[in-house]
């Protein structure tokens, strides 16, 4: 009996060593939908230096991009489930709430909406990878970004966005990246791609 009460332990705690370091499989034609407002539209940029486009050529995966500048997340709430029904993606960067942030919005409800989206897209079996956007000029991700991410579980990107924006060289104006910018953030996000899946062709 103690045997088998030791080859248990052993069993479970092989269980969670491989669970903690264990990918997501994923297929290679996997679509990522980028989705939020300027910030992943790309402005202050050429098309084909917005952040999704940069992604998709450092993952080779197609990354489309869904940004719309001057949204909000009540906006954003609206606008996305059918894109995802029309779209399929199996992942979805979430990069919104700026503006919500910008016009002094009650943030209470932008974490409503912001949850709403990530609720429907984990009930859709899609992985979230969420962007913290930063409540300020030289301050880090909003605490909303960080409650969701626990809240939810989340692939989260905390800081990137902070960095940028503190630091003039990134900068295409006060609030969006310029080139250099969005290539960091590109970078920064394929990084986290990396550690947590594994394309299935590679």
């Amino acid at each position: 009996m103690k045997k088998l009460i030791i080859i248990g332990v052993c069993l479970m705690a092989a269980f969670i060593f491989i669970k903690a370091n264990g990918k997501t499989e994923i297929a290679q034609e996997s679509v990522i939908l980028a989705f939020g407002d300027s910030l992943t539209e790309g402005y202050g940029a050429k098309e084909n230096e917005a952040y999704p486009a940069r992604l998709g050529s450092i993952l080779n995966m197609r990354v489309i991009n869904a940004g719309i500048s001057g949204e909000d997340s009540r906006q954003g709430a609206a606008r996305l489930p059918a894109l995802l029904d029309e779209i399929k993606p199996r992942i979805v960067i979430l990069c919104h709430g700026g503006n919500d942030i910008l016009r002094k919005h009650d943030l209470k409800e932008t974490k409503q909406n912001i949850s709403f989206m990530i609720t429907l897209m984990q009930n859709k079996n899609i992985d979230v990878v969420l962007v913290g956007v930063p409540s300020g000029l030289f301050t880090d991700a909003d605490n909303l970004y960080d409650e969701l991410a626990d809240e939810y579980n989340l692939i989260y990107d905390d800081g990137t966005l902070a960095k940028i924006i503190k630091t003039p060289a990134l900068k295409s104006d006060q609030i969006h990246p310029n080139a250099a910018g969005y290539d960091l953030l590109a970078q920064n996000l394929a990084k986290l791609f990396n550690s947590h899946f594994k394309i299935a062709d590679r």
